[in-house]
């Protein structure tokens, strides 16, 4: 990626509208054609919006076409090496289920990199083809067993220590080079306390304050020789239990009193956050649709939770920052990431008048670590609630409605929350547009002269120590 960075008040530009000439290029899959259009068209006097979205659309151009990179012919001959019998058929079926994005690349289809993935994992009649069984994950196992514990006893504490790290790999590394690089960690924030940073690599480093609504460590230096950057860290995540399923809900004052110190500027929790948390037309419509008559907060998000758990399809998704309205994408298509379906979730809340806002980091149980995305809604006198759309919606395919229910509300302590707010600036700052410009869950790094992509990096993340409280 060698743009450099966007700010978030360039970011908005991503409302504009493309000029028609351009949008026409780019259906018909000309990505050459659409690039030398944006150039005639950045000679013309248009708004600087407009030229600000121009720019953006060339980098957008740029990477699309890596992440489809597999026509029709290609796709079927890589299922086949898993699948022998996977045929045209198949690839149809899957479209007419939402499970297989395309674009069109010079005139032809192109499908999603995570096509495969997402046919092996989540459609039932390739998985019986291919032998594989609902079997319950050693990672399912402690999720479960971590809900109905939190259903029995209330609440659930654990203290975790994680160690990530990032390196560039070798075949991108030139001696001398001067390199930054921020590691996501724990924010004392929401449900999570006793944060300590127990070891990090040297250099420049600067970590951010406890409460940095987007926390980070970040390391400064001059290589001659490649090397690791890490971090390792401990935290305390204690949650407790609410039914608002059932009557009324009990404890409602002590859950109050030891809510997330963080209450949140309302005012932000309620309004647009452009360029994605936007209110467009059709989620306006849509919201609508949704929340009918009701009035009362805590109903209305429950009818929003429902209408996303139960229609968007889960997929594995393109990067996000090729998209221009994450929210409309997923209302439009009904399928989508966990940040996706978090974001739709919050918008249609913000829109209907409750308070909503982004939460990610980690998702980091003694069988699993990898990077999650969640939302939260704030309802009286609960203050601050939990709903994790994309596990709900998990459940609901599976058929556990108590599951499903649970992530109204609630969510188990394997949470490392290192992002508060959605689509803030570093502390020390990125030059060069990041890999993820929504939040940092895993890492970024940059050189004097660009940004480093996913595929250019060596990301690890290691669960050091478990302990249940």
């Amino acid at each position: 990626m060698k743009m450099r960075d966007f700010s978030c008040e360039e970011l908005k530009s991503l409302a504009v509208e493309l000029p028609d000439e351009v949008s026409r290029y780019e259906a018909a899959g000309d990505f050459e054609g659409a690039g030398k259009t944006i150039d005639r068209w950045l000679e013309k006097p248009v708004g600087e919006a407009m030229k600000t979205r121009l720019r953006y659309e060339k980098y957008i151009i740029q990477e699309l076409p890596k992440e489809f990179p597999d026509t029709e012919e290609e796709v079927i001959r890589k299922f086949r090496e898993k699948l022998p019998d996977f045929s045209m058929e198949d690839l149809q079926r899957a479209e007419r289920e939402n499970m297989a994005e395309w674009i069109l690349v010079d005139g032809k289809k192109h499908y999603i990199h995570s096509l495969i993935r997402n046919l092996t994992d989540k459609e039932p009649e390739i998985r019986r083809r291919l032998g594989l069984t609902e079997e319950v994950t050693e990672e399912d196992q402690y999720q479960q067993a971590a809900i109905r514990e939190m259903q029995e006893k209330g609440e659930k504490a654990v203290r975790i220590r994680l160690k990530t790290s990032i390196r560039l790999k070798d075949e991108n590394f030139v001696p001398g080079m001067k390199i930054r690089a921020h590691l996501p960690i724990p924010a004392w924030l929401s449900r999570t306390f006793d944060v300590k940073i127990l070891n990090h690599a040297e250099g420049k480093v600067t970590v951010d304050e406890p409460t940095s609504m987007w926390r980070s460590i970040c390391f400064e230096d001059t290589l001659q020789e490649n090397r690791t950057f890490f971090v390792e860290y401990e935290y305390v995540v204690w949650t407790k239990y609410l039914d608002l399923w059932h009557g009324e809900v009990s404890g409602a004052e002590d859950f109050n009193h030891v809510r997330m110190k963080y209450v949140g500027d309302f005012v932000a929790c309620l309004r647009e956050q452009y360029p994605h948390i936007r209110f467009t037309p059709y989620l306006r419509s849509l919201a609508s649709e949704i929340v009918g008559e009701e009035k009362r907060p805590m109903e209305i998000a429950r009818r929003i939770y429902d209408y996303v758990t139960k229609n968007v399809q889960y997929s594995y998704m393109r990067n996000y920052s090729l998209m221009t309205c994450i929210p409309e994408y997923c209302a439009k298509n009904l399928r989508g990431d966990c940040g996706v379906q978090a974001l739709l979730f919050i918008t249609l809340c913000r829109i209907a008048g409750v308070p909503a806002r982004w939460e990610s980091g980690l998702y980091s149980n003694p069988a699993y670590v990898g990077a999650h995305d969640w939302a939260m809604f704030y309802v009286e006198p609960y203050g601050w609630l939990y709903a994790d759309p994309s596990l709900g919606g998990s459940a609901y395919a599976e058929g556990d409605e108590n599951r499903r229910r649970f992530y109204f509300g609630n969510v188990e302590p394997f949470r490392m929350a290192a992002n508060h707010e959605f689509q803030q600036k570093f502390s020390v700052k990125k030059e060069f547009l990041p890999i993820d410009t929504c939040d940092n869950q895993l890492g970024e790094m940059e050189c004097e002269e660009r940004g480093f992509a996913e595929d250019e990096l060596e990301i690890t993340k290691e669960m050091i120590s478990y302990e249940a409280l």
